[in-house]
């Protein structure tokens, strides 16, 4: 029988990203982008390790618990609600600081796999160190990237959260993704909740996922926006948007589970 998986989920602790205009919007975690994607990881027994950039626990974007975003279901809601509140006892509300991880060789090469869920607020505080401040890349997030690739362990991402690969470093002048076969959230996607004022945005992010990885070396690609579309290429396994979560979840699960049993 195989081991149980030790897995790091790195999440955001920002509930604001900046605007190119001036000003920004509140923001968070999409709420099923870290339900979905886990919950087949629990179900099966393997143990999850919650970190973020600062310390500072999770947020969990208000947006994303509209009824719009569940088939207007009350009861996926809730339960997905109620799954949250068992991560709470499995520590998410009380995150490690990345750093503090990345200090501890010897934990850091203890974890099988790497998470990060989706939302905006992953653009702010992990693929960007603050970017409210400024464009300077989460060097934190690169070091932590690099050590899964190195390593060759299963490392999953949704939605916006492969902006993150954007703070992986080069090696001899090379991207350690460059080449890879990955997908993010859709262009179309970012327009309709920029521009389409019922979604009210209020305004334009200052760079979107898909021009990030595509600038490094990735090949991205995107499907009809309401499908599920996860890609994977060698360790690396990224989803489109909240569309993809039950999918990324099975398929992480079998990564993952093909990982400790090698």
């Amino acid at each position: 029988m195989a081991r149980k998986a030790k897995i790091l989920v790195y999440t955001s602790s920002a509930d604001f990203v900046p605007h190119r205009e001036s000003g920004g919007h509140s923001c968070g975690t999409f709420l099923s982008e870290i339900v979905e994607p886990l919950a087949p990881l629990v179900e099966a027994g393997h143990e999850l390790h919650f970190a973020t950039p600062d310390g500072k626990p999770c947020v969990i974007d208000n947006g994303s618990k509209k009824l719009m975003f569940w088939g207007f279901s009350r009861k996926r809601r809730d339960q997905a609600l109620a799954f949250i509140d068992r991560l709470k006892t499995m520590g998410f509300d009380q995150p490690r600081k990345i750093g503090d991880i990345l200090a501890d060789p010897a934990e850091l090469k203890s974890f099988d796999a790497l998470f990060i869920p989706g939302g905006h607020a992953p653009m702010t505080d992990i693929a960007f160190a603050n970017w409210a401040k400024g464009p300077e890349i989460n060097r934190d997030t690169g070091a932590l990237l690099k050590q899964f690739h190195d390593a060759g362990k299963p490392t999953a991402l949704i939605c916006h959260a492969p902006a993150a690969l954007g703070a992986a470093p080069r090696v001899n002048g090379k991207w350690i993704y460059d080449g890879y076969a990955m997908t993010c959230v859709s262009p179309l996607a970012d327009q309709l909740t920029e521009n389409v004022p019922f979604f009210n945005a209020g305004g334009h992010m200052p760079d979107y996922p898909k021009p990030i990885l595509e600038r490094n070396g990735g090949k991205v690609s995107n499907v009809m926006l309401g499908r599920s579309y996860v890609v994977e290429d060698r360790e690396l396994l990224t989803a489109q948007d909240l569309y993809s979560g039950k999918e990324m979840g099975a398929k992480l699960l079998s990564k993952i589970e093909s990982f400790v049993s090698a």
